[in-house]
């Protein structure tokens, strides 16, 4: 199963495209799509939900160590904080919907 979340823009953060791939129970992959660059990840241990409910209750910290760098950025403070800022950003989407 397939799905897709669009965030409009807001304050500091361009708008986000998130595609969810849902794989069966317990494994799933997002992409995340940001002003050009993007991060993926595939988890495959997941208790039995989908990937759209585990990311609404993985820690921030957790998925931005998973997610990684994207190939335009180098991995700093400044990207790190970036990408936390687009995961939290997302979860509260999730959270909202």
């Amino acid at each position: 199963m397939h799905d897709c979340l669009e965030i409009p823009a807001q304050s500091a953060l361009d708008g986000i495209t998130v595609y969810w791939h849902n794989y069966g129970s317990s494994k799933g992959m997002v992409t995340i799509v940001c002003w050009g660059s993007s991060w993926n990840a595939y988890f495959g241990g997941m208790p039995e939900e989908t990937i759209q409910e585990f990311f609404a209750k993985a820690d921030v910290g957790y998925l931005v160590g998973k997610l990684g760098t994207a190939q335009f950025l180098k991995q700093t403070k400044q990207h790190l904080g970036y990408l936390a800022r687009i995961v939290a950003a997302i979860k509260t989407a999730l959270v909202s919907a």
